[in-house]
């Protein structure tokens, strides 16, 4: 099998992403499954093919979460992890860390999940280009998730308004958006019945802005017609 280019690796993570954004989550694994499988087959393990290979893996990894096909999903994180640190990209490294965050939040084994956290978040900080920023978003919001799960509130909420801020600066709709998610969520756990709905509806218009339909008409049916 001839090697995967990095053009035509990218042009796989966008298709991968459509997926995503339609909230297709069986083909978004199944799709990047393939990926990481062809990334495989072709038998190369430099730096670039081992960074292509943990990419796919942990996006692979992501779709199973949502599918809450917890094993297959550890399987793909941690297989990702391992071929980002063979790679020794730190970008991508600290990819995996956030990944393995997420899933020990997840499955509720909070203060490892803390940990893997705040280690992704100070290797993004390394470096101020688009995706390192990105990273430091999505580890931001990913903190205030545990922050709240933990009863750090205040915590949290400050952690939720870095997030949004830091996602905005690169115009990343859908991870502002999935901040203002969860933020309603947060509120709506403590009963703040009239803040929660506005930042739902605040999340809405990002996810449209993102394009992402799917999400939004579903967080528009939590909300009927009040504001959205």
């Amino acid at each position: 099998m001839a090697a995967i280019t990095p053009e035509e690796f990218e042009r796989q993570l966008e298709a991968g992403a459509a997926h995503e954004r339609g909230l297709r989550w069986e083909a978004a694994a199944d799709h990047f499954g393939r990926l990481a499988r062809d990334l495989r087959g072709t038998g190369v393990d430099g730096t670039e093919a081992r960074r292509m290979r943990a990419l796919a893996l942990l996006r692979r990894g992501s779709a199973l979460m949502e599918l809450s096909q917890w094993e297959e999903a550890r399987t793909a994180i941690d297989e990702g992890l391992a071929e980002a640190k063979a790679g020794g990209d730190p970008a991508v490294i600290a990819q995996g860390l956030l990944a393995a965050g997420v899933y020990a939040t997840n499955r509720g084994d909070l203060a490892r999940a803390e940990a893997f956290l705040m280690d992704a978040l100070e290797r993004f900080h390394g470096s101020d280009d688009r995706p390192a920023v990105q990273g430091r978003g999505w580890a931001f919001l990913n903190l205030a998730v545990l922050y709240g799960k933990t009863g750090r509130l205040d915590l949290a909420f400050v952690t939720l308004k870095k997030a949004q801020d830091v996602l905005g600066t690169v115009e990343n709709w859908a991870g502002v958006a999935a901040a203002w998610e969860a933020q309603a969520q947060l509120r709506r756990a403590i009963h703040d019945e009239d803040r929660w709905r506005e930042d739902l509806a605040e999340a809405v218009i990002f996810y449209d802005r993102e394009g992402m339909r799917a999400k939004a008409d579903r967080l528009r049916g939590m909300l009927g017609r009040k504001l959205v």
